[in-house]
């Protein structure tokens, strides 16, 4: 029973020294052919160019686009402008009333073409769609404006609401 541990390690060490491992340096038995054809899709070359197009997309988008605002300086610096924009306590009029989208969406357009220069807010509570105008400070300005705004629009009321307030002064 003693002997046995002893065979087989000296079977270990024995077949040990038999063993070679790969050690790369002998390149005698490697097949290398002659005629290789690698075929390549063409997809890949655009993927190198990507970043230079992009680049050059980028900078043709930024030459299209036109400012959304316009400046008020002058190119000679003179005008300065001071303010700002806030919202606070204030009236707007409700024109529309109503669960129906497509009224609600044409009063809308109809006072827009009315009246260009002043904003509109439409807005979803279920069941009904309220269309707000304006943004008044005072109610005496929303009063005053209420009696344009009913030759157009008759059920037309004033309520309080948050508004925004712009307070822009250009100086020369």
């Amino acid at each position: 029973m003693r002997t046995l541990p002893y065979l087989l390690l000296f079977f270990c060490c024995f077949m040990s020294m038999n063993l070679k491992a790969q050690d790369g340096t002998d390149t005698t038995n490697i097949f290398i052919p002659e005629n290789v054809s690698i075929f390549k899709d063409a997809r890949l070359d655009l993927l190198d160019k990507r970043p230079a197009l992009m680049a050059k997309a980028e900078e043709e988008k930024k030459e299209k686009e036109i400012p959304l605002y316009k400046p008020i300086v002058s190119s000679d610096g003179k005008k300065k402008v001071t303010g700002s924009i806030y919202t606070a306590k204030g009236f707007r009029i409700i024109i529309y009333n109503g669960p129906d989208r497509t009224q609600a969406l044409a009063a809308k357009n109809n006072f827009s073409r009315a009246f260009p220069g002043v904003a509109s807010y439409l807005s979803y509570n279920v069941p009904s769609y309220k269309i707000k105008v304006g943004n008044f400070e005072d109610k005496k300005d929303a009063s005053s404006f209420l009696r344009k705004v009913n030759k157009a629009f008759p059920a037309a009321f004033i309520v309080p609401d948050v508004v925004t307030v712009k307070n822009i002064n250009v100086v020369q």
